[in-house]
């Protein structure tokens, strides 16, 4: 299948990391997606979503606390 986005891409299955947006705070969740190689853009199955919605709910709840991989700091 056609990437919708770029035209040009043939979408495959591979593992992506999504980024999931919670505040300042990012979770980087590894999961499979259907990728376009030639602009990146990623297609996600209902499931896959089901899943990174759990993800967000229970970091929110602090019923999960990942590692932290790096600091951001910001100049005033």
């Amino acid at each position: 299948m056609k990437c919708v986005i770029c035209k040009t891409g043939e979408i495959r299955p591979a593992m992506v990391q999504a980024e999931i947006k919670i505040g300042c705070d990012r979770l980087l969740v590894p999961v499979e997606a259907e990728t376009c190689p030639q602009c990146g853009e990623s297609y996600y199955a209902a499931e896959a979503l089901q899943y990174l919605e759990r993800v967000r709910e229970d970091f929110a709840r602090r019923v999960i606390t990942p590692a932290s991989i790096g600091k951001v700091y910001q100049v005033s």
